[in-house]
């Protein structure tokens, strides 16, 4: 693996691993005000953010080692994926789930997952 792969792999990894745990701190921080039905919803919202993520940037970060870069069409394409991931794990939670969701702490861990992305840009930044 050459340099630049290595640098993408660690800004990526730590991206990741910063959004789980945005998610997991938040839910902790929910349990006490809503309970244990609250903390779930949380982690669900968060995490019909993150898993997509998380597979496109393993996807991504496959491709980087494998082709050498990245092309705009394969960017496109995995976050059309991802974006349709998401919104069928939605769904699917809040059908399979319908009565026990906790609607707003579903949509602060959806909210916490995507501005935990943001977040990681400035961790990850060099310099």
């Amino acid at each position: 693996m050459s340099g630049a792969d290595a640098g993408w792999g660690s800004v990526v990894g730590k991206a990741i691993v910063l959004q789980w745990a945005v998610i997991l701190i938040l839910a902790a921080a929910a349990w006490p005000l809503s309970g244990i039905a609250g903390a779930v919803s949380l982690v669900l919202g968060g995490a019909a953010v993150a898993f997509p993520n998380t597979l496109l940037a393993l996807w991504l970060t496959i491709r980087v080692h494998r082709v050498g870069s990245l092309t705009a069409p394969a960017l496109l394409f995995g976050e059309l994926l991802k974006l349709g991931l998401t919104l069928a794990l939605l769904a699917l939670f809040v059908t399979k789930y319908r009565h026990a969701v906790v609607w707003l702490a579903l949509i602060i861990g959806v909210v916490g997952a995507l501005k935990a992305q943001w977040l990681a840009l400035w961790v990850t930044r060099k310099g």
